[in-house]
C-alpha cells in the first residue's frame, strides 16, 4: 500500500513526464508561428535560396528579382534556441546568414520578418527603417597536405 507522500511523489513524477512529453513531442501546434519573407533585391540576378535548422529543411529555391521565398518557423517557448540559417548563391558567389536567431529576432519578428538580400548583406525591415547586417563570415576548410615519409611509414607534414 502507498503512503500518502509516496502518491504525491508518484503524481508530480507523472505531471513532469506529461509537461516534458509535451514540450518536446512533434506537435507544436501551441507555439506562435513566424513567417520568414526573403525578397531577391538583385536586379538582373537570379538568386537560390536555401534554408533550414537543425530538424527541420524548409527546402532549395530560386528565386528572380523582386521574387519573394516564404517559410514559417516555431521559436522555442521557453529558452531563446531557435536558429534558422540559409544559404545564398548567385552569379558564382555564395553566402550563408542567420536569417533568424530567436535572441535577436523574437522581439522584432513576433508574426514575421522581411528581408532584402543584397549582394553585400541582407536588409530586414523594422519599422519604416531597414537594418542592415553582414554575411556570416566565410570558413575555409584547410586540409594539410599528409603523406606517407619514406622510411618506417611514418606520417609527415
Amino acid at each position: 500500500m502507498m503512503s500518502a507522500v509516496s502518491k504525491i511523489v508518484f503524481l508530480i513524477s507523472m505531471l513532469v513526464i506529461i509537461l516534458v512529453a509535451l514540450q518536446f513531442g512533434k506537435t507544436n501546434s501551441y507555439l506562435p508561428t513566424v513567417y520568414e519573407h526573403i525578397i531577391n533585391n538583385m536586379s538582373s540576378t537570379v538568386l537560390g535560396v536555401h534554408c533550414k535548422d537543425k530538424h527541420h529543411d524548409a527546402g532549395f529555391r530560386r528565386i528572380n528579382f523582386q521574387e519573394i521565398y516564404t517559410f514559417n518557423l516555431r521559436p522555442h517557448p521557453i529558452v531563446s534556441v531557435t536558429l534558422w540559417f540559409c544559404r545564398f548563391e548567385w552569379n558564382n558567389d555564395f553566402q550563408h546568414f542567420d536569417i533568424y536567431v530567436q535572441k535577436r529576432d523574437a522581439k522584432i519578428c513576433e508574426k514575421e520578418c522581411t528581408w532584402f538580400i543584397n549582394s553585400s548583406g541582407p536588409c530586414r525591415i523594422r519599422g519604416t527603417s531597414l537594418d542592415c547586417l553582414p554575411w556570416n563570415p566565410k570558413v575555409a576548410i584547410v586540409y594539410e597536405h599528409r603523406q606517407l615519409g619514406p622510411e618506417n611509414n611514418t606520417l609527415t607534414m
